[in-house]
């Protein structure tokens, strides 16, 4: 998949329903909405998914970047992966 803003938005959203809210097609995921007010991602759940975009999209997460501003939303995890990507 392409690492283009939606590529990554939509690679993201498959890895969130498939993994926490178990493959649900019927799931309400909105790019805006965040994940831990939603209950949709607990703390260990945003270390997988830190280490799930480590992997795929090779690049490192500072444990001082695992913040809701870059990990909370769709939107927030697309600018934050564009800008690690474009800083390597």
């Amino acid at each position: 998949m392409s690492e283009n803003g939606s590529g990554i938005k939509d690679e993201l959203r498959k890895f969130i329903i498939d993994n926490y809210l178990l493959g649900s097609k019927k799931a309400d995921l909105s790019d805006g909405d965040s994940f831990l007010d939603k209950g949709i991602i607990d703390s260990i759940g945003v270390i997988e998914l830190a280490t799930f975009i480590q992997k795929r999209f090779k690049i490192k997460i500072e444990v001082s970047e695992i913040v809701p501003a870059n990990l909370d939303t769709l939107d927030n995890l697309e600018s934050f992966i564009s800008r690690k990507i474009k800083s390597k």
